[in-house]
């Protein structure tokens, strides 16, 4: 569980998988050339605050700083995108107590 109280979910997001890192959010593109995006968000976890670090995984990523600062809006949008349904699911607190109405 992450130290931070935040949910543990990670999801699939135009071509990202996103997950947290623990304050802050991590995207890998799932398609090569792959490449890892961990951003800085805010106390609330309601917006990104800064992309702190940009990463090629794997192997061949011939054009790294042109693909990889392309693909930065792409891995922005998901993240943004992730921490909405985090939100909008109460995060892991919300998710507990919903699962004790149903049990």
């Amino acid at each position: 569980m992450a130290s931070s109280g935040a949910a543990i979910m990670k999801r699939i997001i135009k071509g990202f998988e996103v997950d947290w890192a623990s304050e802050r959010v991590f995207a890998e593109q799932q398609t090569a050339p792959n490449y890892g995006y961990l951003f800085e968000v805010s106390a609330d976890r309601k917006r990104i605050v800064r992309c702190a670090h940009i990463s090629a995984i794997g192997g061949d990523c011939g054009n790294f700083n042109r693909d990889a600062e392309r693909l930065e809006k792409d891995a922005r949008q998901a993240v943004e995108e992730f921490l909405g349904c985090e939100r909008e699911s109460g995060g892991l607190l919300g998710w507990w107590r919903r699962r004790q109405k149903i049990a």
